[in-house]
């Protein structure tokens, strides 16, 4: 008798269209932003949305999942928060002591007077 390997057999079957413009306006971000979240370069989603060129297979998962929940990418990926920066030479201000916020408001009403 000979023995199937049901494991190797895969049932190809085909992906259905996606209305990619539908799915980024869903998620209220820019082509950039949203060609960003996804990994794909801006230009390969406006070859996209303008139906010049089709997503491949794994694509086209990534957006019928995005259709379904259109805040998936940001769910696993937040965004980082963004980096303050401060002058040169200032103190941050989260680790500011109370002498120091006092000696920066003299400083900048010292400089408003002059």
């Amino acid at each position: 008798m000979e023995a199937v390997n049901l494991s190797a057999c895969r049932q190809h079957g085909e992906l259905p269209s996606v209305d990619v413009t539908a799915i980024r306006q869903r998620t209220g971000l820019s082509q950039s932003a949203f060609a960003a979240s996804i990994g794909v370069p801006e230009g390969t989603l406006v070859n996209w949305e303008q139906g010049r060129r089709q997503p491949s297979g794994p694509a086209k998962v990534l957006l019928a999942l995005l259709a379904k929940k259109p805040n998936l990418v940001m769910e696993l990926y937040p965004a980082p928060p963004p980096r303050v920066r401060w002058a040169p030479g200032r103190p941050d201000p989260s680790t500011m002591t109370a002498d120091e916020r006092l000696a920066e408001v003299g400083e900048i009403l010292a400089s408003g007077i002059l």
